[in-house]
């Protein structure tokens, strides 16, 4: 089964077809997919519902860069189907999390715990790693949580749900971080981002 049919579909949530961007102009559902935004985790898509952050690339390049489905997730703001990702399941002891798309560090493996959610769970990101921003659409509170320095949608942070110290669930798609299994780069702090 290919990598796409892991990633939920952005519209029809009753078909069991996924509906691969590079297939879809982003434009056509683009008003759509703003309305259904605090609902569903969908994003308009493009540059305009990025925020200003260092790594600056055009939707060209990243497409290039990335697969259709990093592409899907990072800078469409698409999710991964619930208990498919690499790293949903996978609990290490020491290394770190980076941004699929740029390599920012982004956690540690000790942050990393079992929430039972389907989607790898952190408690606490590396300082200035990632950023929020809030979505209160369809009377819904919601914080979505992006790469720092490219804006890559990583998924959204949840509070008060007491599974951890800090109150946090980072819940994460796991098309938007890699593994690094060695030490991460000296002088990070880690922080709760809310």
């Amino acid at each position: 089964s290919s990598r796409s049919s892991l990633l939920l579909p952005p519209l029809n949530r009753n078909s069991s077809r996924t509906l691969r961007p590079s297939l879809f102009p982003v434009t056509a559902i683009r008003p759509l997919r703003t309305l259904l935004g605090g609902l569903f985790g969908l994003g308009a898509g493009g540059d305009a519902n990025m925020p200003d952050v260092p790594l600056k690339k055009t939707e060209s390049e990243w497409k290039e860069q990335l697969s259709s489905e990093e592409y899907y997730v990072l800078r469409q703001k698409g999710t991964e189907r619930p208990g498919t990702g690499e790293y949903d399941s996978f609990y290490p002891t020491e290394g770190y999390f980076t941004c699929r798309a740029c390599d920012n560090p982004l956690y540690s493996a000790e942050s990393k715990f079992k929430s039972g959610c389907g989607w790898p769970a952190f408690d606490k990101c590396y300082k200035g790693g990632v950023i929020t921003e809030v979505d209160s659409t369809m009377g819904m509170r919601r914080v979505e949580i992006m790469c720092g320095n490219c804006g890559g949608h990583l998924g959204h942070v949840f509070e008060n749900e007491g599974f951890t110290p800090t109150m946090e669930r980072h819940c994460v798609n796991s098309i938007s971080v890699k593994y690094n299994a060695g030490e991460p780069p000296s002088g990070l702090e880690e922080a709760k981002v809310v």
